[in-house]
């Protein structure tokens, strides 16, 4: 199956929606060169997308880490690398889903994920719209994902 390209957030949670900001804007690129692009909210919903042949599949979404917003940090993972205590089902982290995935389905996990994200500030508030130091960072967050996915 071909590679998968997948934003996660929410657009409607400012910064929070920059994984979501970085596949439409891909969209707007019209890259289409054997990729699949989606969007998803919620990190649960990344456990199907997982094991279902797609490969590479490149994660984006936005990241707490207390530097300065904007900038693009890059972790891969490889079939059987655990990085996460696994916890729950419910309300799960984007490592946390990978960590099920792999628990639950290590045969079929995709042969490589790669996680692309963008730094951000701890959110204050809800809202629409990407403040500017995150807004600049979405159109490199894309090319790296197309890197990563290897077009």
């Amino acid at each position: 199956m071909a590679a998968r390209i997948i934003g996660i957030g929410q657009a409607m949670a400012g910064d929070d929606g920059a994984g979501i900001a970085v596949v439409r804007h891909l969209r707007e690129m019209s890259s289409d060169a054997g990729v699949e692009v989606m969007e998803i909210a919620e990190p649960s919903a990344l456990v199907p997308l997982l094991t279902d042949g797609a490969s590479p599949v490149v994660l984006i979404d936005a990241m707490v880490d207390g530097g300065e917003p904007g900038r693009i940090l890059h972790v891969r993972f490889g079939a059987g690398e655990h990085r996460s205590p696994l916890l729950s089902s419910h309300g799960l982290g984007v490592l946390q889903a990978i960590d099920l995935a792999m628990t639950l389905n290590p045969d079929d996990f995709a042969q490589r994920v790669e996680i692309v994200a963008i730094t951000i500030a701890r959110p204050a508030a809800y809202g629409t719209g990407l403040s500017p130091e995150v807004a600049q960072a979405v159109d490199r967050a894309a090319i790296e994902a197309l890197r990563l996915a290897g077009t």
